[in-house]
């Protein structure tokens, strides 16, 4: 795929780069593949997308976060939906240095995002950094026990161990993405009362999509 592009953009001045984050497209392609291509004479579904699911032959190891950059506390949280659409409390303005990637319609008007809250006393500096990279999505593996981040195009970094608790905590995180299309979110804040330093809700685009 990403050949194609460069192919097509070889006689405009514009430069492709590898990205997890094309939300909008990904939406795109997903509205297709459920409504228009299906209409399509020869169409057969087996052609259509990936699993959606992680292969299991990602053997990849997630690389420690540097000590300055780790938080000191982190809890599994759920917001509104309702807070994320026009009217809702969440906005660009008040995200800090994070971003909100595009909502899809079909979802109902009660439903939970999942998400995740970092608190530390470096919330500045882990969600400047944060801004540097590009966020992908939050994911908990519950065999291994460990919560990852995913950045850029393969990029896994360890951010904390689950105990029992956690790993429930983890699994209702885990159910409540794949219910919502894998819609998810982080905050980083120095406490519980603080404004986010940076907030991102993200999404876990299907594998093979």
């Amino acid at each position: 795929m990403f050949n194609m592009i460069n192919i097509a953009l070889s006689e405009v001045d514009v430069v492709a780069k590898p990205s997890r984050c094309t939300f909008s497209l990904a939406q795109w392609l997903e509205e297709r593949n459920r409504d228009v291509y299906p209409k399509m004479e020869g169409y057969r579904a087996t052609m259509a997308g990936g699993t959606g699911r992680a292969s299991f032959l990602d053997v990849r190891t997630p690389v420690k976060l540097p000590d300055a950059l780790r938080g000191e506390k982190y809890a599994f949280v759920a917001l509104p939906l309702a807070e994320f659409l026009e009217g809702g409390s969440i906005t660009n303005e008040n995200i800090g240095v994070g971003r909100l990637c595009p909502i899809g319609s079909n979802f109902p008007a009660d439903a939970f995002v999942q998400g995740i809250v970092i608190l530390t006393q470096r919330a500045e500096g882990l969600s400047s950094w944060l801004a540097g990279t590009e966020v992908a999505g939050f994911k908990a593996e519950l065999r291994r026990r460990t919560l990852v981040m995913e950045t850029d195009i393969d990029n896994q970094y360890l951010m904390a161990k689950l105990n029992d608790v956690q790993r429930e905590e983890a699994a209702a995180f885990e159910e409540g993405k794949d219910n919502l299309n894998g819609l998810h979110f982080v905050s980083v804040q120095v406490d519980d009362e603080s404004d986010p330093a940076g907030f991102w809700l993200l999404r876990e685009i299907p594998e093979g999509l």
